[in-house]
């Protein structure tokens, strides 16, 4: 499974705008199967490095954080 960017995420975000689901509000996958969802409750945050509760993030320059 490949990372999304934020250049694909807008892309899927167009898609679904198009398709009338603009307004709905979204939920996040806690893991990488899909074993459980929460709200998205933030905006972007370019401070990778500084969030603890991730570990060790080896190139915290190519990530952004959402929700």
């Amino acid at each position: 499974m490949n990372t999304l960017t934020v250049k694909e995420l807008l892309e899927l975000c167009k898609e679904q705008v198009a398709l009338g689901n603009g307004d709905k509000k979204i939920l996040l996958s806690n893991d990488d199967e899909g074993n459980g969802y929460h709200e998205c409750f933030y905006h972007f945050t370019e401070d990778v490095a500084g969030n603890d509760m991730w570990g060790e993030i080896e190139h915290p320059e190519e990530y952004i954080i959402l929700g």
